[in-house]
């Protein structure tokens, strides 16, 4: 009797160290997962795509205009929070705080350009990818600009990279583009400018005339403007030329003495070449009104 009392003891105490053991392991499971000894299946620190922190994009050289383009994007929990455009020179002014232009913009748009920017910047918060903002109405250029530095600062976001994201302004490429008609004289100015490295390498500046004959080669021309002008074609349009490759800005290419109505062209389709095509790589000849 004493025997069976006993057995059912050791039993029933057998049974109790086995429930204690069994909580015991269940706690420190738990105790594990508290201090990260034994972590459970995690997910990214965010639910967004890119790295917090603030990002830019900005174009390697100042434009026909002399300013730079740049955004800066704000990422927050993973996601884009803010995304502020502009252009700035080399004195830190801002495109936007500049009254002639804001005041022709609006004339135009019917919005300052600071308002059609911060569209910009509102419809990437919305979207959240470069490629998906819509081009503002009145604004293409911008918007283009726009969705080109934005999308590389949020390439290096994608990392956490927080160094500027250069853009080259320029696409290599041979460009050329002439006035839509002949002047009064029977005169058609074009040029063909060549980027290579993402640089003007190289310029040629011209007129042509209905039976294809170049200005620079016509000795008539020559022997009646320079005793006028005290220049000719074939000097001015080398000057031009080599002003432009050396400043690599048409803004800081000076007009020649005697020469204002060919330098007003050149600087003309110049900007016609880089504004509207090199910036895209667009290798099609392209036409423009020239005002005599």
């Amino acid at each position: 009797m004493k025997k069976a009392i006993l057995i059912s003891t050791v039993v029933l105490l057998m049974a109790a160290l086995t429930a204690c053991g069994g909580n015991k392991a269940t706690n420190n499971a738990a105790d594990g997962a508290d201090n990260g000894a034994n972590p459970p299946a995690t997910t990214e620190t965010s639910a967004g795509t890119y790295v917090d922190g603030t990002y830019k994009g900005i174009y390697d050289r100042k434009d026909v205009r002399n300013w730079i383009a740049y955004v800066e994007i704000t990422v927050k929990d993973g996601k884009v929070e803010k995304a502020y455009y502009d252009y700035t020179n080399e004195n830190g002014d801002l495109r936007t705080n500049d009254e002639n232009y804001s005041k022709a913009f609006e004339n135009v748009n019917k919005m300052t350009p600071r308002e059609a920017f911060d569209k910009l910047g509102e419809n990437l918060v919305s979207v959240q990818s470069a490629d998906k903002v819509d081009v503002v109405s009145g604004a293409t250029h911008s918007s283009r600009n726009f969705n080109e530095l934005a999308a590389a600062a949020l390439e290096k976001a994608k990392t956490g990279d927080t160094s500027d994201a250069v853009v080259n302004l320029y696409e290599d490429g041979t460009y050329k583009v002439e006035a839509d008609a002949f002047d009064a004289h029977g005169w058609k100015p074009f040029i063909e400018l060549v980027i290579k490295d993402h640089k003007i390498d190289s310029v040629n500046f011209d007129y042509v005339n209905e039976e294809g004959a170049m200005k620079t080669e016509n000795a008539e021309y020559k022997a009646a403007m320079e005793p006028q002008s005290g220049t000719y074609p074939e000097k001015y349009t080398a000057e031009l030329e080599q002003q432009l490759i050396d400043k690599q800005l048409i803004g800081d290419v000076d007009v020649i003495t005697g020469a204002t109505t060919s330098s007003n062209n050149f600087h003309a389709l110049v900007e016609a070449a880089l504004d509207d095509m090199a910036e895209i790589g667009d290798t099609s000849t392209k036409a423009i009104t020239i005002a005599e």
